[in-house]
């Protein structure tokens, strides 16, 4: 080993004996969870997360009520009566890859006039 680098004083191996009169549970404190107080019950947890999940709910259902809007009428009256959420979002996934199709047509045809234009 180098001279010049000083050694590391070695771990020390606690025993059972250094435990002795020690208050354990103060050993194994953990943090509470974000947000909550240990004094606090779980009724008044629930409450906020409660409201959380009716937010994130209604968003979501927000955002499915304006791709339904933005749909064509004729995807719209391929399905009877009332449109689901999980058909409205299969809907606008079909009329996504369509329209994705079309445009890549149409930048094929772009190129292969200008293609033309030069010969």
């Amino acid at each position: 080993m180098d001279e010049g680098i000083s050694r590391l004083p070695e771990r020390q191996l606690l025993e059972h004996r250094d435990f002795i009169g020690l208050d354990y549970p103060s050993l194994y404190m953990c943090k509470p969870k974000r947000g909550v107080k240990r004094d606090e019950s779980k009724e008044t947890y629930k409450l906020p997360h409660r409201l959380i999940e009716k937010k994130r709910r209604d968003r979501i259902n927000e955002c499915i009520a304006q791709l339904k809007d933005l749909l064509p009428e004729h995807l719209k009256l391929t399905t009877l009566g009332h449109l689901e959420k999980a058909v409205v979002l299969e809907l606008t996934l079909k009329h996504l890859k369509a329209l994705t199709a079309l445009t890549e047509q149409q930048h094929q045809k772009i190129i292969a006039l200008q293609n033309g234009k030069r010969a």
